[in-house]
């Protein structure tokens, strides 16, 4: 059975992930860019066939993922909110944006934070680049497989004394989102399945409203 975030370890998870992952757009501070985000191979990205004119994305926060529960835990929250007001600021036109907190599938796997805005992307990497500089201690950052929705994916890892952070993230034409794992224990495996699982239960692609409707 998995466990949920409580009291003093929630605490701890908290300073943990902020200190891994928060950049200095949340803060207030200079990002460090001494890295570049790692370059997607071509066989990374996938192009949407419909034009990003005649689409958009309706995000959708579902009460479970997969095996997983929302954690009503509020600092964890908090932070999900600080990563959804950033993404809204990479898009243009942003017309939806939502975040949630999931229990951990295990008790090594103690929960994965979620969040995407809806809008209009003109360049997938570029948005990508600038995503990443907002988490400068996400490293060790690779283009991953987005799945059938497009776009382009990459994931990273970070960690402190005691968080092991991955966080995998999304941007197509019409959408940018972060997919976050926190653990205690180093993964095994790496989650570019369910990342792109997940990512299939958040964002629906549907038809554009035409101009007065």
């Amino acid at each position: 059975m998995s466990k949920a975030i409580t009291g003093t370890f929630a605490w701890g998870v908290v300073r943990g992930v902020l200190a891994v992952m928060v950049g200095g757009a949340v803060f207030g501070c200079s990002p460090q860019s001494d890295r570049p985000a790692a370059a997607p191979s071509p066989s990374a990205s996938v192009q949407p066939s419909a034009s990003p004119s005649s689409m958009r994305a309706r995000i959708e926060l579902p009460l479970r993922l997969g095996n997983r529960s929302r954690l009503f835990h509020r600092p964890l929250l908090f932070a999900v909110g600080d990563n959804v007001e950033q993404l809204g600021r990479l898009v243009d036109d942003p017309r939806d944006k939502a975040g949630q907190v999931y229990n951990g599938a295990t008790d090594a796997d103690y929960a994965v934070m979620v969040s995407a805005a809806a809008g209009t992307v003109g360049d997938g990497e570029a948005t990508l680049d600038e995503l990443f500089k907002l988490f400068p201690r996400v490293r060790e950052v690779r283009a991953v497989d987005p799945g059938p929705l497009g776009g382009v994916a990459r994931c990273g890892n970070g960690r402190n004394d005691q968080y092991y952070v991955t966080m995998c993230t999304w941007a197509d034409r019409i959408s940018v989102g972060t997919v976050t794992f926190l653990s205690l224990k180093k993964r095994l495996g790496l989650p570019d399945d369910e990342f792109v699982e997940i990512r299939s239960e958040l964002e629906f692609p549907i038809p554009a409203l035409s101009s007065g409707q």
